[in-house]
């Protein structure tokens, strides 16, 4: 709770007159006849107030810990009879977290090695393939669209038998750039782009590669596979919105020897 905030605890009913505290650092007072107000001054920390209904059937310990103002902070409790069958189904409940929850830290340590394990072999991977070859190439190739949308081509790495090819994508127009689909191809029309990522991150849209905002820029890389089928051939850098809308093609000044 929070310093000089009132806390509300209401109960499904009457308590008993008598309320004990930790602390005389809280103000407590009945709030009608099934319920308690509860006030920490400045100075307050932690209290406990042991209270219980005129019946005896509820008794409970509760603990106040006083938050700074920037941490949330509870103003109202409501305390409500649970009937039997929702406190069979609590108990199952907790048992069977019980027997699960071994279960469930042996998938979690599983899915711990394995995710240890594919990151391995994928740097295993690469560093084979710079070792075999790493070239890195310069490129000036630039294209733009109708709606002042820019693609710049600055540069590729060559690793193994794959390259990977590095552009901005320049938004000058009033509306932002979806990025859905990103194809090279070679003389022989094949695609060979494979994996794509941007800076502004993945879309929440699964149709959508990455978003570029009106007036900014984002760096983006491409991985264009089998580069050696299409070694000193000219390539075709395609980048395309949904349904092929805004598309850019970079057909000059990409060729990876």
């Amino acid at each position: 709770m929070h310093a000089g905030a009132v806390c509300i605890l209401t109960f499904p009913e009457a308590l008993a007159t008598s309320a004990l505290a930790s602390s005389t650092d809280f103000e407590i007072r009945a709030w009608g006849a099934d319920g308690v107000a509860v006030r920490a001054n400045a100075r307050a920390a932690n209290t406990t107030l042991a209270l219980a209904t005129t019946s005896g059937s509820i008794k409970v310990n509760l603990t106040f810990r006083v938050v700074s103002a920037a941490e949330e902070a509870l103003t109202l409790v409501r305390m409500r009879a649970v009937t039997n069958e929702e406190a069979f189904q609590a108990r199952l409940a907790k048992e069977l977290e019980k027997k699960l929850a071994p279960i469930r830290a042996e998938r979690a340590a599983e899915k711990a090695a394995m995710e240890e394990a594919i990151r391995d072999r994928a740097e295993a991977t690469l560093a084979e393939r710079l070792l075999r070859r790493t070239d890195f190439v310069s490129l000036g190739a630039h294209e733009r669209n109708a709606a002042a949308v820019i693609a710049h081509v600055r540069r590729a790495v060559i690793t193994g038998e794959d390259a990977y090819l590095f552009f901005e994508i320049e938004n000058r127009s009033n509306t932002a750039y979806r990025l859905a689909q990103v194809l090279v191809s070679g003389p022989d029309g094949k695609n060979r782009a494979g994996v794509v990522r941007l800076t502004t991150g993945a879309s929440k849209d699964p149709k959508v590669l990455g978003t570029v905002l009106a007036g900014t820029t984002a760096r983006a890389v491409v991985a264009v596979r089998g580069q050696e089928a299409v070694k000193g051939k000219k390539l075709t850098l395609s980048l395309l919105e949904p349904g092929g809308r805004g598309r850019i093609d970079v057909t000059r000044g990409i060729e990876v020897k």
